[in-house]
């Protein structure tokens, strides 16, 4: 045994400094009201570790320090079997120091080594004011409840808490098993299907990509064969056109040595026949066959630039010959009757005077020359605006030779397309790593809807309980027969969403008890699921639960008191959720006290009474239908990504076949324009020589011209001046006429009639020949006018036409004259004979040069057509083989034909549009993953269902032993107070409980006997009731002896006489243990054996010792004598 034999306080609460020593036996320390004394007995509780600071009888952590200091100390020195020496400080901050045998230690230390000697945190042997009345006050099953503390029962309920929590948990686990394996059940059966699926898409794939491969392949090889073929046919070609080209050269020096040679015949038969007339109007009629020729050819060569022409000035050039034609025959009609009117004037005239004959043969001179100058300035004058109208167009086609334009226009297209082409290319790499970030979204995506997936099962069954355990699937079913069955808890509790964790982890695995309303109904239940062998159920029987009443402490309420339930279940409730105090936070836990009371926090931590935390992140199954709403939200908006993601890259995969195609286009547009530029090339020599000659060309028209122009104002000048004679003449004549006729008028009037109708043709005459003149101009005007509008075809082939039959005519004209020349002598017809066999040649050289330009105009067609088909097929052969690389890792269908390579592919593609786009291709991997999975959790749960058992008869025997230490313990307490009431005189006493079949739902009663009656404790005095109480609390102490007992004024309610039993039964129990007393009673004092005097200084308490043998006990009281004498 151990005793208290020093004690040390430093700045603890009133007392500055005390050193005392304490010896075996009764220690009293007495004084006045606020002396201090309750502060020793608050000293040794400090130091053996107390924490409350309210049981230290202090608000705050200064209320345990002296006013004047910052620190206090605390010592207590133990004697007996073994020494020790504690020591504990504080300082105003909260911090605290433990020491043990002067070396630094802890709290927990220190206790361990305490509990040896029965002393523990619990201070029970420490009976402090008010305690001993408390025990008077208590009804049956708070004293009985004592009993359970002081037997240890806690410890078993502690550990029963404990395996009911590894239960739970276990069952838990168990049901956690059971869903993951009903769930992943599901969730493969589901899988099962995705995997088919996958795995019939992914052959249809590996087909599809395997035809298509090798559909690619065979159209890659043809592209090559036909570029081969093209190049070919280009080199044939080229080989072609420089034959055709070598050809033309040498009909056009042929047809140059002709043209030279007919010029030297055609000037040897001018030069011997130069004054012939016939030869002259030859010339003439061959220079305008040659010109007719030249404007053909030239119109020709015109033909493909213009399209249009104008009908209307065609009409009116119709309108105008035909006028010219009328007004012609008109002409020569009136001459005629001129001429008729003349010789009836001549034979009217016989007697004129020769003076008028002269005139008239005047006059008629002077109209002949005039007829021969208007006629020659009329041809001249036709001439000279044909002149200038070839002129014209020979200026107009240098300007077309000059312009560059259409080169520019075309390099600056062919840019522009380089440029739309290079922006093309930009847009498929953006597109194309559009696409790459896309298909490795929608993997992403793919593995996230998994894993939603699968969480979404999990959940689905954790937000419905029964699907948890097969078994309560079947409670489910009676539910709805029987009467009685109740449901989960789960099921019929209602709280706040924000206390859902602290719920779940108050509950733990009762939340799936069944609660019925009889142990006989959960029994027929179990024996139904053992037959069916379906799981297994906790219950919860209403009729015999022992229900946890609510606890509160320190102003913090029981979790129950936060859920709704309906009020025949109220005991189920009480017992899942009775014992546990809600409260906010680790914090509230420390103030509280760990261990002193089962609690849970808002986020779910929970401190059991053994003094174990449970704590962290774990999923709610009371929150699985939230989370379950928020996964299924997710999963629709991946599912709803990946679908705009897969319409994308149908859109993107639309718009890069577009752009290919486009590309396409545009590479073959630019090599078409490189061929044009090419071909330009090639002409601009031949413009060069076209250009050089056109300017020549106009140059000698524009001299012609000029000299044309001085012909016609000579002519003109000199028609002015034969004009001005003719009216001269005119005059004179009539004037003649006249006064020969006034000689004879009557003979002369035939005459005069004749003169008139003579001066009336004429005039007549005259203004035909005038109109006809202006018409020939006009006709000359619009023939210069449809040559400058060569833009309209319908004209130009008019023209073409016309001039043909100009040509024919003018040939016909010639042959006439030919024949004429035939006559006029064999050499010249020798002449014209080797002229016309060289204009045969020439026109035979003429029409095989037209067919040399035509092939040469198709074989450079044909060039550029190949070299089309040559850039189209080789844009071709570069998207095939880029096209190609997407098969690079694929297995090509190789000895298959085309027919069958498209019948497998439309077949795929059948298969693939039949499956649709969201196919899960992980499903695949995920399915033999989760299949194994299975197996494993499988093998857990029969690990569990072991474990289970085992924790199950733990309890059993948890349970048994509870009730045997629980009556080993009340037997033994039992016994000794009977044993107290050996040393005061008051009768017999003895303990009772009043159901000891079920001694944990029972009470504890006191009951008194004397003589032969029974008395309950209630029906006793105060001071017996006092006696009596204290004599339970030894009995109690007794039951597990310390080594000391501080006692704090327990005897303030005791009579003189109760007070002598009191300190009889001290002095009994003093023999084994020390016992420290605070107390006024004078008995307990003066039967004490050391007494200290406490009195109060100031703010400092101090300590004496008293001599009992300094007192007058006859005189004085004892306590009054310690007062005098401590004063």
């Amino acid at each position: 045994m151990i005793r208290i034999s020093h004690l040390k306080l430093r700045n603890f609460k009133s007392f500055k400094n005390l050193n005392i020593e304490l010896p075996p036996g009764v220690v009293c320390f007495a004084g006045p009201n606020g002396a201090g004394k309750s502060n020793i007995t608050d000293a040794i509780s400090f130091v053996l570790g107390e924490s409350s600071l309210k049981s230290l009888r202090a608000k705050k952590v200064k209320d345990l320090i002296h006013i004047e200091s910052r620190t206090a100390e605390v010592w207590l020195r133990f004697d007996g079997d073994e020494k020790y020496e504690i020591k504990r400080a504080i300082r105003d901050d909260g911090k605290i120091i433990y020491r043990l045998n002067g070396k630094r230690t802890t709290r927990t230390s220190v206790l361990e080594v305490l509990k040896k000697y029965n002393l523990d945190n619990s201070g029970r042997n420490i009976i402090a004011q008010g305690e001993v009345q408390r025990i008077g006050n208590m009804n049956g099953k708070e004293r009985r409840q004592i009993i359970d503390a002081v037997a240890g029962i806690t410890d078993f309920e502690d550990k029963k808490k404990e395996a009911l929590s590894e239960l739970a948990l276990v069952e838990g686990r168990i049901n956690e098993a059971n869903i993951i394996v009903g769930e992943r059940m599901a969730f493969l059966n589901e899988l099962a299907k995705e995997r088919d699926i996958a795995i019939r898409y992914k052959e249809a794939k590996e087909k599809l990509d395997g035809a298509r491969g090798a559909l690619v392949k065979i159209e890659l090889e043809k592209s090559k064969k036909e570029l081969e073929k093209y190049e070919s046919q280009r080199n044939e070609l080229e080989e072609k056109k420089k034959k055709i080209q070598e050809e033309t050269d040498k009909n056009r020096s042929e047809i140059e040595r002709i043209t030279n040679e007919k010029a030297e015949l055609t000037g040897e038969l001018q030069k011997k026949q130069k004054s012939s007339e016939e030869i002259r109007k030859m010339e003439e009629l061959k220079a305008r066959i040659a010109a007719t020729e030249e404007k053909v050819r030239e119109k020709n060569e015109l033909l493909a630039r213009f399209r249009k022409e104008s009908g209307e000035i065609d009409a009116q050039i119709k309108k105008e010959a035909n006028e010219l034609e009328s007004l012609k025959e008109e002409i020569g009609k009136l001459e005629k009757e001129l001429k008729e009117w003349e010789k009836k004037s001549g034979s009217q005239n016989i007697g004129y005077s020769s003076a008028i004959e002269e005139l008239k043969r005047q006059k008629n001179e002077i109209e002949k020359e005039l007829s021969e100058l208007k006629e020659k300035n009329a041809n001249l004058t036709a001439e000279k605006k044909a002149t200038m109208a070839r002129l014209e167009m020979t200026m107009k086609q240098l300007g077309e030779f000059d312009a560059d334009t259409e080169e520019t226009k075309a390099n600056e297209q062919i840019e522009k397309m380089r440029a739309e082409k290079t922006n093309i290319e930009e847009t498929l790499e953006e597109l194309f790593q559009q696409t790459k970030e896309a298909n490795k979204r929608i993997g992403e995506i793919e593995k996230e809807m998994l894993e939603l997936k699968e969480k979404i099962s999990i959940y689905r069954v954790r937000a419905s309980p029964q699907l948890m355990n097969p078994a309560l699937r079947l409670i489910e079913e009676l539910k709805q027969k029987e009467n009685g069955i109740y449901g989960t808890v789960a099921d019929l509790i209602q709280f706040d969403a924000s206390l859902s964790r602290a719920v779940e982890a108050a509950g733990g695995g009762r939340l799936l008890y069944v609660v019925v309303d009889k142990a006989d109904r959960a029994i027929k239940i179990i024996e139904r699921l053992k037959k069916e062998r379906i799981g297994r159920v906790t219950f919860i029987p209403l009729d015999s639960i022992r229900s946890n009443e609510p606890k509160s402490i320190a102003g913090f309420e029981s979790i129950i008191k936060k859920i709704k339930f309906n009020p025949e279940v109220r005991k189920a409730m009480e017992y899942v959720f009775g014992d546990t105090v809600l409260i906010k936070s680790h914090e509230d836990a420390k103030a509280i006290g760990i261990g002193k009371c089962r609690m849970v926090t808002t986020d779910g931590e929970i401190y059991e009474i053994a003094g174990t935390i449970a704590g962290g992140f774990v999923e709610s199954g009371i929150l699985a239908q939230n989370q379950l709403k928020k996964l299924e939200d997710a999963f629709a908006t991946a599912k709803k990504e990946k679908e705009e993601l897969t319409a994308r890259l149908y859109s993107i995969r639309e718009e890069e076949a577009e752009l290919r195609a486009r590309k396409s286009r545009i590479e073959t547009e630019i090599k078409m324009l490189e061929n044009e530029a090419k071909q330009r090339m090639e002409e601009e020599a031949q413009t060069r020589n076209k250009r050089e000659q056109l300017q020549r060309e106009a140059e000698e028209m524009e001299n012609k011209t000029r000299e044309y122009e001085s012909q016609i104002a000579s002519i003109e000048k000199r028609i002015a001046e034969l004009s001005e004679k003719s009216i001269a003449i005119i005059a004179n004549l009539e004037k003649a006429e006249k006064e020969e006729a006034e000689k004879n008028e009557e003979a002369n009037r035939k005459a005069k009639e004749i003169v008139e109708k003579i001066s009336g043709l004429r005039a007549t005459i005259e203004g035909k020949k005038k109109e006809q003149q202006m018409i020939s101009e006009s006709f000359e005007h619009k023939n210069a006018r449809a040559k400058e509008i060569r833009e309209e075809i319908e004209k130009l082939e008019k023209e073409i036409k016309e001039s043909i039959a100009e040509a024919e005519k003018s040939t016909k004209q010639l042959r006439e004259e030919e024949e004429k020349m035939r006559t006029k002598g064999k050499q010249i017809e020798e002449l014209f004979e080797r002229i016309r066999e060289y204009e045969q040649k020439l026109q035979a050289l003429g029409e095989k040069n037209e067919i040399l330009r035509r092939d040469m105009a198709a074989v450079e067609k044909e060039l550029a057509q190949l070299e089309v088909k040559k850039a189209t097929t080789k844009t071709r052969l570069g998207d095939l083989e880029t096209e190609i690389q997407k098969y690079a890792n694929v297995k090509i269908f190789e000895n298959e034909t085309k027919q069958k390579l498209s019948e497998m592919v439309e077949e795929a593609e059948r298969v693939l549009n039949e499956i649709g786009a969201n196919v899960n291709l992980a499903a695949i991997e995920a399915y033999a993953k989760k299949e194994a999975e299975i197996s494993e959790v499988k093998k857990k749960i029969d690990q569990l269902n072991e474990e289970r058992n085992a924790i199950m008869k733990m309890i059993d025997e948890i349970e048994e032993r509870k009730k045997e230490v629980f009556f080993e313990a009340f037997n033994k307490i039992s016994d000794n107070f009977k044993k107290m009431f050996s040393y005061v005189n008051i009768g017999q006493g003895y303990l009772l409980l009043d159901k000891p079949n079920e001694p944990f739902e029972s009470g504890l009663y006191i009951k008194i006997r004397h003589g032969n009656h029974e008395y309950p404790l209630d029906s006793l005095s105060g001071g017996e009731i006092t006696l009596i109480s204290l004599m339970f609390i030894f009995a109690l102490q007794f039951f597990k002896p310390a080594p000391f007992y501080v006692l704090d004024e327990i005897d303030a309610a005791l009579d003189k006489e109760n007070s002598k039993r009191m300190v009889e039964l001290i002095k009994q129990m003093s023999k084994d243990s020390q016992f420290i007393v605070v107390s006024h009673n004078d008995t307990v004092i003066a039967n004490s054996d050391v007494v200290y005097g406490v009195t109060k200084s100031g703010n400092a308490s101090k300590v004496v010792a008293v001599k009992l043998e300094g007192i007058e006990m006859g005189k004085e009281t004892a306590e009054s004598g310690v007062n005098r004498i401590v004063s």
